[in-house]
């Protein structure tokens, strides 16, 4: 059946600083709380609206959720849109670099977006928990493949290499990146959460360099070993 978001016409006909008043309000809840436990009545408060017009513009909880998650995919494709295209002419490896400062520049401008995906992965109680994991993986290895096939058809990448099985190893190693820096990004922003302090640049600048190790078939060089 697929996602299905249930969003109205009189909603996306309502003014711009009132369909972002009501976002705003539904990102912050479902970001707070596990899907079960948010409280659609905390919702309309913060928007300054009724709990009548609230279901109108969406008709069930599950429909504003699957909304606000269309809407969170959205943002993070324009964000690789943008990287991918404005890094065209520069190699795999610079491109990569700036893929996952993006990552970083994302749950830093969106920490409520970042939060609620990784509530989807990690609790079990979102509605279309399996459909929203295998279509934000799909997108993400699909983009990482593109970069590796260019840099393969480049000669930047080794020919030998299985860009699929690569593009997910890679994938990997970006997601688990960028949720460790999310885990410390909320600890310093009173979630509770403690994380070690990362220095993000240097912690690229180590995975780029392992990373350009199995995938090109070059030795470190001696700058890079001290």
């Amino acid at each position: 059946m697929g996602i299905q978001t249930t969003v109205t016409k009189m909603f996306l006909k309502l003014d711009e600083a009132k369909r972002e008043r009501v976002l705003s309000a539904a990102i912050n809840e479902f970001a707070d709380k596990n899907y079960n436990n948010a409280s659609m009545n905390v919702v309309v408060k913060a928007a300054g609206i009724s709990k009548g017009a609230l279901f109108k513009y969406f008709k069930s909880k599950a429909g504003l959720f699957a909304f606000v998650y269309r809407m969170a995919l959205g943002r993070v494709k324009d964000y690789l849109k943008k990287v991918r295209d404005e890094s065209e002419a520069e190699d795999f490896f610079t491109r990569l670099e700036k893929v996952m400062l993006a990552g970083l520049d994302f749950i830093h401008a969106h920490p409520g977006l970042a939060a609620i995906y990784y509530r989807i992965v990690f609790t079990g109680d979102s509605p279309y928990k399996r459909e929203i994991v295998a279509e934000v993986q799909g997108e993400s290895l699909e983009f990482i493949e593109s970069l590796i096939q260019k840099g393969i058809d480049r000669g930047e990448l080794s020919p030998d290499l299985n860009s699929k099985i690569s593009a997910f190893m890679v994938e990997a190693v970006v997601d688990r990146f960028v949720h460790a820096h999310h885990a410390q990004f909320q600890g310093q922003h009173g979630s509770g959460i403690r994380a070690p302090q990362m220095d993000p640049h240097r912690e690229i600048k180590d995975i780029i360099d392992i990373l350009k190790q199995g995938m090109t078939g070059s030795k470190p060089s001696a700058e890079q070993v001290k």
